[in-house]
């Protein structure tokens, strides 16, 4: 279940994705609208079931999003009996995501966020403090934006670490299309964006082995604008998940399922929650 537990990572606050647009950006975003989802639905608490492929619950397996009825206070808990328990709290302020803190085993990882007078994300603060190697690592992004509201260029910088600045390409009506990536003025790597109605589909970069482009993630939504498939593509391709998803009618996520190349199920998540 090693893909359920990084996917469940994933979608409750620590990003794994290498494409800072798509994560700073696009995943705050995600998680800001489920915040005020819940909030609407006067949803205080989220619980996720493992399934494993023959259909039993998977032993040990722990999910609870809970959320303060003042809505200023979320608390994840992510359990598995082949892990640490990892607890995850975010902290709004005015309706905004303002702190993450994570904990797993001795690593706390807290995570401050900067919004500028549009409310635009523009600064994001990291600081990873290992108890037991007594070492501490801090990250920062700084975002800047165009005059109609469209990222153009972020940098980020940190303790041990070379400034990397990313350069951002939109289209005329604002779409982000390519993301660069510079090193001691050295362009590193290219991310494209592409879309279809407006909406998100392909996150794709060259592949030098393959001497084409090959898409990291490949989206897939309804007419509800819902997202009901991802696949993730390793960088060389040889390993692809698929999850695709359903909804409740509230809008909140009902399943997350996700399958192999072969199509065989690796994971499968079913969520429930409660009311104030």
């Amino acid at each position: 279940m090693k893909w359920l537990l990084l996917f469940c990572i994933l979608m409750h606050g620590n990003s794994l994705w290498g494409q800072f647009y798509l994560n700073d950006i696009i995943g705050l975003k995600v998680s800001q609208e489920k915040y005020q989802m819940m909030r609407k639905s006067k949803i205080n608490k989220i619980i996720g079931n493992s399934i494993e492929a023959d259909g039993s619950n998977t032993k040990g397996f722990i999910l609870n999003q809970e959320l303060q009825i003042d809505g200023k206070k979320m608390t994840t808990t992510i359990a598995n009996s082949s892990s640490s328990p990892e607890k995850i709290t975010n902290i709004y302020e005015l309706s905004k995501l303002k702190r993450t803190i994570v904990n797993k085993s001795s690593i706390e990882t807290k995570t401050e966020y900067g919004y500028n007078e549009n409310g635009a994300l523009n600064k994001i603060t990291s600081t990873t403090i290992d108890s037991v190697q007594k070492k501490t690592v801090t990250e920062t992004h700084i975002w800047y934006y165009q005059p109609n509201g469209s990222p153009s260029k972020m940098i980020k910088f940190g303790n041990g670490m070379d400034t990397l600045t990313v350069e951002l390409v939109s289209d005329s009506s604002g779409l982000i299309i390519k993301e660069y990536w510079f090193k001691k003025g050295k362009k590193i790597e290219t991310y494209y964006y592409y879309y279809s109605n407006n909406q998100l589909t392909d996150v794709v970069r060259f592949n030098i082995k393959a001497n084409r482009l090959i898409p990291d993630f490949v989206y897939e939504y309804n007419q509800q604008n819902q997202l009901t498939s991802m696949i993730q593509i390793s960088f060389n391709g040889s390993a692809v998940v698929h999850w695709t998803y359903t909804y409740h009618s509230n809008g909140l996520r009902e399943t997350e399922t996700a399958r192999d190349k072969a199509k065989n199920i690796i994971a499968k998540i079913t969520y429930s929650f409660e009311r104030q």
